[in-house]
């Protein structure tokens, strides 16, 4: 296994590390566009980011390529502005599936509720699985359209009847600017919201579902187990997980956080 980065980060020096415990064979290299130069093929690369998933898709790769901490709407970007690669492509999307989110979501809150959520033109696919993950946490779901022309502070309005705000990866929605204003808006309202990361938990939301470095590595063993067998898994979210809660939030709020809410989750 190769792992190309583009980026030095603690999340991905932690996944590297991971992944070395559990397969014997891994090397990291940040050259990306020389992955493949004078070098054995490896059994498959894994690109680790959005910028070293672009780099590795625009280079001659001899092997496949499975992108990890990417999210599911930047991967589908990245691969339909891309040639076709050789060995193929997938991944390990970045953020939870949507499943497990609502299923965080009713294990927090401990009762029926409407949670809201935004959708841009980029992430209108996401409503049909959004209220279906709902349904089956025993929950509802309320998918308003992201208007850009009027701010997200009045885009939030059109959610004020809901009990909890989910938010997942959305460029069109979400930068650090508008986190920030969501953050001020739905906290007036004292409105939950529940992200899609460990660190926007840390900065202000109340809790997410979310995949640590052993969990996103056990599963990449998995894949690699199935490339070895010449079958290539599809694009898909983390199958291990577990819950971050925002503590300092939750007591604000005044929500009671048992300890089924901060169990929940799958781990390797």
């Amino acid at each position: 296994m190769r792992v190309l980065l583009a980026a030095e980060t603690a999340q991905h020096t932690a996944l590297v590390q991971a992944l070395r415990g559990r397969w014997n064979a891994v090397s990291a290299i940040s050259e990306v566009l020389a992955a493949a130069r004078g070098r054995p093929s490896p059994l498959a690369y894994v690109a680790v980011g959005p910028r070293a998933l672009q780099q590795a898709l625009g280079s001659a790769l001899d092997a496949p390529l499975i992108a990890v901490l990417v999210s599911r709407q930047a991967y589908g970007q990245l691969v339909d502005r891309s040639a076709r690669l050789l060995h193929g492509v997938t991944a390990v999307f970045a953020e939870s599936s949507p499943v497990q989110q609502m299923r965080t979501i009713a294990a927090v809150m401990r009762r029926p509720l409407t949670v809201g959520a935004l959708a841009s033109s980029q992430s209108r696919y996401m409503e049909a699985a959004l209220k279906a993950a709902a349904q089956s946490a025993g929950l509802s779901a309320t998918v308003q359209a992201h208007d850009p022309a009027i701010g997200l502070s009045r885009n939030l309005l059109r959610l004020a009847a809901a009990d909890a705000v989910l938010i997942y990866p959305d460029s069109e929605i979400f930068t650090p600017d508008s986190l920030r204003e969501l953050l001020e808006s739905t906290y007036r309202r004292r409105q939950p919201v529940f992200g899609f990361s460990e660190a926007l938990v840390n900065a202000g939301t109340l809790a997410s579902a979310f995949s640590s470095p052993d969990d996103l590595a056990a599963q990449l063993v998995e894949m690699l187990g199935m490339v070895t067998e010449g079958r290539l898994p599809a694009p898909q979210y983390p199958r291990y997980w577990r819950v971050a809660i925002n503590d300092s939030v939750a007591r604000s709020l005044d929500i009671v956080i048992d300890g089924s809410a901060r169990n929940l989750g799958d781990r390797p």
